[in-house]
């Protein structure tokens, strides 16, 4: 599919918080997510893997190796090699430590875009999601994956919306979420295009593309009509839509 503009849309995407504000805090703390919140945000996205001992933990990468700050107590290994009881020790940048999911629920006051890092990670990630109180913010999140599998475990065992992530959005992927009964689906933005943002619309889903960091990415993504804009940087992005469309 080649990249073109689509007509624009009337309604303001939601803004969602790309690993809290990331620009600007440690991604995936709850720093980055307070940033985020105050920022405008109107939704979090965050990344879960599982512990060693079945905590799911807020992480991007398989390893702690990357966000580790230098004086670390613990600066390297895998999240599923190592209990909480070990996350506890990590120290990120900024004096940030590794978050769990539940925490992350528990300080939220906007709906988060949970992306399950492992399949293996969507059992315990759908168990806290039932234990949520009804009418809670984090109650009205929705799970997002580039696993198939961990959607359709999400859909079996609890009400929660899932979104279907990919590269780009082709007839085969279309299909997938649809047979996963997925409420989104969540392309790259680089792979965002009109043909791309009308089928998934035309399939009864939501847009919700990542990420959009550059004017000429939110370009495209207001000219296809997207239903959310995940960003690194939502005050930005947000004075980019007040410019836009007051």
């Amino acid at each position: 599919m080649t990249q073109q503009h689509c007509p624009s849309a009337p309604q303001r995407p939601a803004i969602v918080g790309h690993r809290g504000a990331s620009a600007h805090a440690p991604e995936n703390t709850l720093g980055a997510f307070r940033r985020a919140l105050e920022d405008g945000a109107q939704l979090l996205e965050c990344d879960v893997h599982l512990s060693a001992d079945g905590e799911v933990v807020v992480m991007h990468d398989e390893t702690i190796d990357r966000t580790a700050a230098e004086d670390s107590p613990l600066r390297t290994g895998a999240i599923g090699d190592l209990t909480r009881a070990e996350l506890d020790t990590v120290l990120l940048a900024d004096g940030e430590r590794v978050p769990s999911l539940a925490e992350l629920f528990e300080m939220t006051t906007a709906p988060v875009f949970i992306e399950v890092k492992v399949a293996a990670a969507a059992r315990a990630v759908a168990e806290l999601l039932r234990g949520l109180p009804a009418g809670t913010p984090a109650a009205d999140s929705t799970v997002i994956s580039f696993h198939a599998d961990a959607l359709a475990e999400i859909r079996r065992a609890t009400d929660t919306p899932v979104s279907y992530l990919v590269e780009q959005v082709d007839e085969q992927a279309i299909a997938t979420a649809g047979e996963l009964g997925a409420a989104g689906m969540g392309p790259s933005i680089n792979g965002l295009s009109l043909r791309a943002a009308a089928a998934v619309h035309e399939a009864g889903m939501t847009v919700n593309p990542w990420t959009v960091n550059t004017a000429a990415q939110l370009e495209v993504a207001l000219a296809c009509g997207v239903d959310t804009l995940t960003t690194d940087d939502p005050a930005w992005l947000q004075r980019e839509l007040d410019v836009r469309r007051g």
